[in-house]
């Protein structure tokens, strides 16, 4: 079986349902199911209920936003989830958006260079190398995934860290992306190979084509109202789009199926599993895929229906 991740929800998603959406996704082969952090949820703590309820699976994090705990508490629970699966953790570190951090009064400072050093000072506790420490627990190294969405975290990603998560990205910027992951780690003197090219898509699977666009686009055109996500599509060729949004208009008016349908996976499985391939043969290592709902289902139904469309 080709490597693939998915997520659990956040909204509405109770623990036992994380525990029987990571139960489901391992019985259905995949590599990893990761969690997203949107407070007052904490994907640490999510990854550690994944870790509990299944036994072969990887757990992790899709993103933990790094200005909301010290680095040593970050790798001090990744390292917990580590023991938990035996090796199985995967820590995906983010700087999350202006809009949100601003809420919490977090100032962000230069997000590059802040998750470059908050990456080396994970590393540095987690592998016990940190002058700060007094014990060195002995596990298996956490592999760190840098989430980016700008040649800037990629370009870092190559220098840093074991994998990039970007997400939302067409075929053409995810072949950029990889390209400025090797430019970063040509700088490093990094073997590019070693770095692990994931990619969030978005993912809506119905027989109804109609309803899954439908679905897609009020799921996520809420997202072009946020700087970061503005960029991205900008990158992702779609500057009209934005300026669009710039000028007054809705995002769900110009958030079109077509923008839908070059960063997302939607309608009938064998469409879904097509445009999966294409994201591969693009240079993407492990798709993450991220289920949406057509129409009014619950997050374990929708993780049943992904699970039935790309597992096997």
């Amino acid at each position: 079986m080709s490597r693939i991740a998915t997520i659990s929800p956040v909204w509405g998603c109770s623990v036992d349902d994380l525990r029987a959406l990571a139960k489901l996704a391992e019985g259905g082969r995949f590599e990893a199911i990761l969690s997203p952090e949107v407070p007052p949820f904490n994907a640490l703590s999510n990854a550690q209920v994944f870790a509990e309820a299944t036994s072969n699976i990887k757990v992790g994090t899709w993103i933990t936003n790094i200005y909301m705990r010290q680095a040593v508490m970050a790798a001090a629970t990744a390292l917990t989830i580590q023991e938990i699966t035996g090796g199985k953790m995967m820590l995906g570190l983010g700087v999350s958006h202006k809009p949100v951090n601003t809420r919490y009064e977090i100032e962000m400072g230069d997000p590059v260079e802040t998750m470059r050093d908050y990456v080396g000072q994970v590393k540095a506790f987690m592998d016990g190398t940190a002058p700060q420490l007094t014990l060195k627990r002995d596990l298996p190294k956490v592999p760190v995934y840098i989430a980016g969405l700008t040649k800037g975290a990629a370009t870092l990603a190559g220098e840093v860290a074991d994998g990039l998560m970007p997400y939302m990205s067409t075929v053409d910027y995810v072949k950029e992306l990889r390209g400025y992951v090797a430019e970063g780690a040509a700088k490093a003197g990094r073997d590019p190979s070693e770095i692990d090219i994931t990619l969030g898509i978005p993912s809506i699977v119905s027989d109804d084509l109609e309803l899954a666009q439908k679905s897609g686009i009020r799921g996520f055109s809420p997202y072009l109202n946020f700087p970061f996500y503005q960029r991205l599509m900008i990158n992702n060729g779609y500057g009209d789009a934005i300026d669009k949004v710039r000028a007054g208009e809705k995002p769900a008016d110009v958030f079109t199926p077509e923008m839908l349908d070059s960063v997302a996976l939607v309608g009938p499985p064998d469409r879904c599993r097509a445009k999966l391939e294409e994201f591969r043969d693009a240079g993407v290592d492990l798709p993450i895929i991220v289920p949406g709902a057509a129409g009014k289902q619950s997050n374990v139904e929708v993780m049943q229906n992904t699970i039935a469309a790309y597992s096997g």
